[in-house]
């Protein structure tokens, strides 16, 4: 959920009697009335807490932290992605990110990384009590400050959501560090991807020096339609993303049991096999996608032209904040 947790803070309940150490004492409870320290004199519900997930916990950290910084603060970054409920390739166990005036700013710190880059009127919206930047600018701050993994797996969920590529060109600033790489990120962007374990594989592919796959190629057998993820025309190959979503999520069950999407998903696959120039198809894990010198070695086993040395994109994320 992109909702935060409702946060106790001890200034508007003192008179209720939950002061500062009241709240902190409760951190240290176990069972009913036990609250979980989100952020600066900010608690929530320990059970509620315990049934969320990360990203409605790092959601509530984010707000807990800017409630804090006060109305100057702009979440942005990760933070920002995470409202907006856009992915986030590395989880949800990073700090909170904020854009301040130059005069807000301080050094970094584990829970929070703070920006100075000036966010416009038109880069800013309102999400709740929240001052959050929009998408557009969210997707450049996330593909300049990031790698480029995680940049078009951010920029393709923009695509997908509904985002266009002009407003997301219009909010490189031709002056701003990394524009260079937020400009290779737009370049590669592409809504197609249904997933974010596609848009990594679309990177992965590039890294191992592969042609640019057809993507949701359409083919039709004994008169029933099948998209593949990705279609490689010249060597006969398709290859798939599988995913645990399929088989446990009701938009992909569809009121049918596991059992029985696992055998129509058989059943897809020996007919694609069955369509001319379709040679072998290959089924992916999200796991597989960061093993570059095993998947190489399945993807040439296959008969797809892999380079004998991979350009790694992947690298750690600089935040030391001041962009």
């Amino acid at each position: 959920m992109n909702e935060p947790l409702p946060i106790l803070r001890a200034s508007p309940t003192r008179e209720a009697g939950l002061d500062a150490t009241t709240l902190r004492r409760r951190t240290r409870l176990h069972g009913p009335g036990r609250l979980v320290r989100a952020g600066p004199n900010a608690f929530v519900d320990g059970a509620a807490w315990d049934a969320a997930g990360p990203r409605q916990r790092y959601v509530t950290r984010v707000h807990a932290r800017l409630g804090r910084l006060g109305t100057r603060a702009t979440a942005s970054h990760d933070s920002a992605a995470a409202v907006h409920g856009l992915p986030a390739l590395g989880g949800w166990s990073v700090p909170v990110h904020a854009t301040v005036p130059e005069s807000m700013y301080r050094g970094r710190t584990a829970e929070l990384v703070l920006h100075t880059r000036p966010v416009s009127g038109a880069e800013r919206v309102r999400v709740g009590d929240l001052a959050v930047t929009a998408v557009p600018r969210t997707v450049i701050d996330i593909a300049m400050a990031g790698d480029l993994r995680t940049g078009v797996v951010v920029a393709d969920a923009a695509l997908r959501s509904g985002i266009g590529a002009d407003d997301l060109w219009r909010a490189v600033h031709p002056s701003a560090r990394g524009r260079a790489r937020a400009a290779q990120v737009l370049d590669l962007a592409d809504g197609r991807s249904g997933s974010p374990a596609e848009s990594l594989a679309r990177v992965v592919f590039r890294e191992l020096g592969l042609p640019a796959p057809v993507l949701q190629q359409e083919f039709v057998v004994d008169g029933r339609r099948s998209a593949v993820d990705f279609w490689f025309p010249a060597e006969g190959v398709v290859v798939e993303i599988d995913g645990r979503a399929k088989y446990t999520q009701e938009r992909y069950l569809g009121g049918r049991s596991q059992t029985e999407v696992f055998l129509d998903e058989k059943r897809r696959h020996a007919r694609l096999l069955t369509v001319p120039g379709v040679r072998t198809i290959i089924r992916l894990e999200w796991r597989d996608l960061f093993d570059l010198d095993a998947l190489a070695l399945r993807l040439r086993a296959a008969g797809l032209p892999c380079a004998i040395r991979p350009v790694r994109s992947a690298r750690s994320t600089a935040v030391g904040g001041r962009r």
